[in-house]
């Protein structure tokens, strides 16, 4: 949680502010591992880190008149994508913004990122850091399930090294994080864990490449 607060506060003093676009939500890969995200595209040229491929820590916003939220992003700049199309521009984020019952923080589920921010909507994001490259083979299934969790540590690391964190945590530290951020927190609301490809194979539902007889078992 201390990290959270602490990615979140370093947007108020971020070197740059740039506005994208909500084009979409999670890609099939991120959903075949039980994430969610937002698909954003940069208004205007690509400054800084995001003009190059790579995996990036953020704080990300609706408007200057709300707070920032902690959000990791994958950055593919030249890599093209399923339509042979370099992808400048594009990046994928998923907020960090949702308490655990351990008392951590795990990114927000599909739903809650639908009813925060509908498509067309412009969002501001403040870049932080650059991670590590993008890598392209770890763009499906286990290997991007690895990556999210690298990127999110090295994220956790880089907000541990900016600096104290705030005394509060538990309930105190959620109502903070989540204040003038467009999100509310509903205390004993608890849902399951998210799916991913392993548990949907369990109950019958096979990977979506499976399905459309693009591979075989």
């Amino acid at each position: 949680m201390q990290n959270a607060l602490r990615l979140a506060r370093l947007g108020n003093t971020a070197q740059t502010c740039v506005k994208a676009s909500l084009q979409g939500y999670a890609t099939p890969s991120t959903l075949d591992v039980g994430a969610a995200s937002v698909c954003l595209r940069v208004e205007g040229p690509c400054q800084g880190i995001l003009a190059e491929q790579g995996s990036i820590a953020l704080a990300v916003r609706r408007s200057s008149g709300e707070s920032w939220l902690p959000a990791i992003a994958g950055v593919p700049g030249h890599h093209v994508g399923r339509d042979e199309e370099p992808r400048n521009g594009l990046l994928e984020v998923m907020l960090i913004a949702r308490p655990t019952t351990l008392g951590g923080i795990t990114f927000l589920p599909d739903e809650s990122l639908r009813a925060w921010a509908p498509v067309g909507i412009e969002l501001e994001l403040a870049p932080l850091k650059r991670m590590d490259d993008f890598h392209i083979d770890d763009g499906s299934g286990p290997w991007l399930r690895d990556r999210i969790c690298i990127t999110s540590s090295e994220a956790e690391d880089f907000a541990l090294a900016s600096g104290p964190g705030d005394a509060c945590g538990g309930d105190a530290g959620v109502q903070q994080l989540l204040a003038g951020s467009g999100l509310c927190y509903k205390k004993g609301a608890v849902s399951a864990p998210p799916m991913d490809e392993w548990d949907l194979t369990r109950t019958g539902q096979y990977h979506r490449e499976v399905t459309n007889g693009q591979g075989s078992m």
